[in-house]
């Protein structure tokens, strides 16, 4: 997570409430990143259900932007490969991590981890790869950049 989770759609676009602003722990993932060339992004946001996956994509920091391959919602809607045998109710009511879950099958993943405040449902095998944030603190605590840290480097 890169801003608090109390974020609103407004007339523009994605609006935090209180203090703070969007994408304000960016700073906080990018550097972590710049050591690991290799490692690719796939957004699984609430976002992507209201906005094209260009226009989520484009609210991210260059750094990040450029390392975006794609996003579960919108695969949902344009890879039948992806939605194959589900149907469209099916991912009304999936799990972020049901979401993250099909990409990392259908792209034969091995290494991958994933960031989030939603740890809902998440498969004891899986769990080692997320990173639990806190909805309020998101990559601003130093414990999630540690374990993110961890993992990048190949550690379980």
């Amino acid at each position: 997570m890169l801003h608090p989770s109390q974020v609103v759609m407004g007339e523009y676009g994605p609006a935090l409430i209180g203090d703070g602003a969007l994408f304000m722990w960016a700073d906080n993932l990018a550097p972590l990143l710049a050591a690991h060339p290799h490692v690719q992004l796939v957004l699984s946001t609430s976002w992507a259900r209201h906005l094209p996956f260009e226009q989520v994509r484009d609210f991210l920091p260059v750094a990040l932007r450029r390392r975006v391959v794609g996003s579960t919602w919108h695969s949902i809607q344009t890879d039948p490969a992806f939605s194959h045998g589900l149907p469209y109710s099916y991912w009304q009511d999936a799990t972020r991590y049901q979401q993250v879950r099909r990409w990392v099958t259908l792209h034969r993943l091995r290494r991958w981890a994933s960031i989030d405040d939603d740890a809902d449902g998440w498969a004891d095998a899986d769990r080692p790869r997320l990173i639990h944030t806190r909805a309020d603190s998101g990559l601003s605590d130093p414990a999630a950049l540690s374990r993110l840290a961890e993992l990048l480097r190949g550690q379980p």
